[in-house]
């Protein structure tokens, strides 16, 4: 069974999206597999924890690879391995990407009615790894997903002045995007979903010796892994500036 379709790629459709490369492809997955990463995701047990802070809410992640049940592990296997990794440097122009297999970012998230994650950029610098983050893969996993629900991932401009994107979260659609040091992106306003629906995903990040960012990003310790914006003023809430208050009274 051929769980994965390596489709040539046409570069200028990476390159030429705005606001920065990126690439939304349907249907390349085995759908078969990606149904059983869906069941299994929605009966997951060892979760590492749920984000319920200023930036993100109600949001379940897993990052423990060796906990991940069969055909996720699968589709990882596949994230990791090399025939795949070739196939992406072969419309990214990017040269000797490294997979995060050991996962110290990426895995799966679900999340919960009224969940959102806010507009953010990824770091550019992993302390772990010590490379440069170059890639990220989203996998959707959501069936007869309805618009209002919301939920679609937003793509900012680096001023943070207008949403120039939006992805909807469907059932095999594989979003690729590059780190340029201000990818803003997210699913910031709460999700209107019944309480016995989830966005559900798999997320993998590439790495590289090679730094390409288009702005000073030195961010090295785990507490910083991404820097949030706000779409207006007081978005985040009081607790964002108190927690900013005290950050800056224990330097």
């Amino acid at each position: 069974m051929k769980l994965f379709n390596y489709k040539n790629i046409d570069k200028e459709k990476f390159f030429l999206s705005k606001p920065y490369p990126n690439i939304e492809l349907n249907n390349l997955w085995n759908n078969n597999l990606l149904e059983k990463c869906f069941s299994e995701i929605v009966n997951f047990k060892n979760w590492d924890g749920e984000k319920n802070f200023f930036a993100a809410k109600k949001r379940l992640y897993s990052s423990r690879r060796d906990l991940f049940p069969e055909n996720v592990g699968k589709a990882f296997d596949i994230f990791c391995s090399q025939k795949f990794i070739n196939w992406l440097e072969s419309f990214t122009n990017e040269k000797e990407l490294v997979a995060d297999d050991n996962l110290t970012i990426g895995g799966i998230s679900s999340v919960g009615k009224g969940g959102f994650l806010k507009i953010h950029c990824d770091p550019n610098w992993n302390p772990k790894l010590k490379l440069y983050l170059r890639i990220v893969i989203i996998v959707y996993l959501n069936k007869n997903w309805k618009d209002d629900w919301g939920g679609h991932l937003e793509l900012w401009d680096e001023e943070m002045n207008n949403c120039k994107k939006k992805i909807k979260p469907d059932f095999n659609k594989m979003f690729i995007f590059s780190n340029n040091g201000k990818n803003y992106h997210g699913h910031p306003d709460p999700l209107i979903i019944p309480e016995n629906i989830r966005r559900n995903n798999l997320l993998m990040y590439y790495y590289s010796p090679h730094n390409n960012s288009n702005k000073e990003n030195d961010r090295t310790n785990t507490s910083e892994l991404s820097e949030y914006k706000q779409r207006n003023i007081g978005e985040f809430g009081l607790g964002y500036y108190l927690s900013k208050i005290l950050r800056k009274l224990k330097k």
